[in-house]
């Protein structure tokens, strides 16, 4: 006990204070009240991570640059305490001295407020929505409150709109099922998803008052759905905190990945950000294929994958595969199926598959499971098969892109038979500092014995893939 004590105090009083504080900070998202209450309540001021992110790094400086003059004010009154007698110096300074983590914290409190006060006078479009995003999102949690029913959510780097679909029109054949086709994934429109409302204007006043107002009915209501399904976005730290208020009874997590690098700046930031899902979901199904097994360490979840055949997980295999799509054997944990499914390659096999988990976990039966996968179409740019001219196929995967993907839909173009095969690769677009590095990685996995020609379009595509890709041997 003693041992923890002086190491919680140690902590406390370590250099490297102010670091461990903006950091706590980040993981109570961002809240100066969730921070306050973290460090008048913890034992060991240690934060659970220890991923930072470089564009506190100012923040830091500042705080340690004020720890430093408080320390310095402090041993100054007691110079003048001890030299000249000052009265009252001496328990001035010394409360300094002892009190100085405790005046860092509130200063950075004061800084956060200060500086949030600030961005959102500059910026009153930014204040609208933070505003109307408050209001939409007491309203969800008084329908969760009201009336009973189970959310499902899709976060991950890459495969969110795809998985969401899956998940979606599988279990819309069996049960009442609301859903968004888009990209309702941030903060304010997520809330929408649940009373299916549609984004106005932010400066449409009175479309807002009616949105509200016809919110407020649909919560006095019976709720027509037996469950909803949303995708959870982030592109800074922070943000995926932000949807605690929804507690989905499962998330699905389909891979870690590199994204919005500009914000995040590493893996592991990356992987610190989406894994806080972990913190409000009641139950967590994983991508193994696509997430590292040290992000995953001492937490509880279940699993699917193409790779790893264990029990009490889900795994598929795809026995046939054409462009019209594949015919997978899928093993649940409470038994098996077969299903020829529309989707082609392993991203299209891993969507179906994650579908199929989250039906199994809600208690579907396997015949309705298999009979719904078979029904399941694929989605416009996302790995649809279109009819070329002159008897050629297209493959369209234009929607978005990171090279997880990206390598993905060219494993596919691999696989297909035919006389000639062209890779149209575009620029990767919000990956920061990881942005030469991914093209790269992309035009190095382009194979020449399986492509006639690579076209690259977009500023990034030419400077870095197309190189690379040639560099390994390919027509560019």
């Amino acid at each position: 006990m003693l041992k923890k004590y002086l190491s919680a105090v140690a902590a406390l009083y370590s250099w490297r204070m102010p670091r461990t504080f903006v950091i706590a900070l980040r993981e109570h998202q961002s809240s100066p009240y969730k921070f306050l209450r973290w460090f008048w309540t913890t034992k060991t001021f240690r934060t659970r991570y220890s991923v930072f992110w470089e564009a506190d790094k100012p923040l830091v400086i500042l705080l340690l640059a004020g720890m430093i003059g408080i320390i310095v004010s402090g041993v100054w009154l007691l110079y003048q305490w001890a030299w000249f007698g000052n009265t009252g110096y001496w328990a001035f300074g010394a409360a300094l001295l002892v009190m100085y983590p405790i005046l860092v914290a509130h200063s950075l409190v004061a800084i956060v407020m200060f500086r949030r006060a600030l961005w959102y006078v500059v910026r009153p479009k930014k204040l609208g929505r933070a505003v109307i995003a408050g209001i939409l999102e007491l309203q969800v949690k008084r329908l969760r409150k009201r009336h009973k029913f189970t959310v499902v959510a899709v976060a991950g780097s890459v495969g969110k709109t795809s998985t969401k679909l899956a998940v979606a029109n599988l279990l819309g054949q069996n049960v009442r099922v609301l859903y968004q086709t888009g990209n309702y994934n941030d903060r304010l429109t997520v809330p929408l998803v649940f009373f299916s409302q549609k984004e106005p204007s932010i400066w449409n006043l009175f479309g807002w008052f009616k949105l509200i107002g016809e919110n407020t009915a649909t919560i006095s209501h019976p709720f027509p759905y037996d469950v909803v399904v949303v995708e959870l976005g982030t592109d800074g730290p922070g943000q995926m905190a932000e949807f605690a208020y929804i507690q989905p009874d499962i998330t699905v997590l389909t891979a870690i990945a590199p994204e919005h690098m500009e914000q995040l700046h590493s893996l592991d930031a990356v992987a610190a950000e989406e894994l806080s899902i972990f913190d409000y979901s009641k139950r967590v199904l994983v991508n193994a294929d696509d997430i590292a097994g040290k992000y995953l360490a001492g937490k509880t979840f279940e699993e699917y994958s193409l790779v790893t055949d264990v029990a009490h997980n889900y795994f598929a295999k795809s026995t046939h595969q054409t462009v019209d799509g594949q015919k997978l054997s899928i093993s649940l944990p409470s038994g098996t199926l077969t299903a020829r499914v529309k989707y082609v390659g392993r991203q299209g096999a891993k969507f179906a598959l994650a579908a199929a988990a989250v039906a199994d976990m809600l208690g579907l039966a396997h015949e309705n499971i298999a009979k719904g996968l078979e029904r399941l179409d694929a989605f416009p740019g996302r790995m649809q098969i279109l009819e070329g001219i002159g008897g050629g196929v297209l493959i369209d995967d234009t929607y978005n892109a990171s090279p997880l993907s990206v390598k993905a839909a060219l494993d596919v173009l691999y696989d297909q038979k035919a006389a000639q095969r062209i890779a149209i690769l575009g620029s990767m677009n919000e990956l920061g500092d990881h942005a030469h590095a991914a093209h790269v990685e992309v035009g190095k996995y382009c194979n020449p014995e399986k492509l006639a020609m690579v076209v690259t379009i977009g500023a990034d595509a030419e400077r870095w893939l197309a190189p690379a890709a040639k560099h390994a041997g390919c027509i560019v």
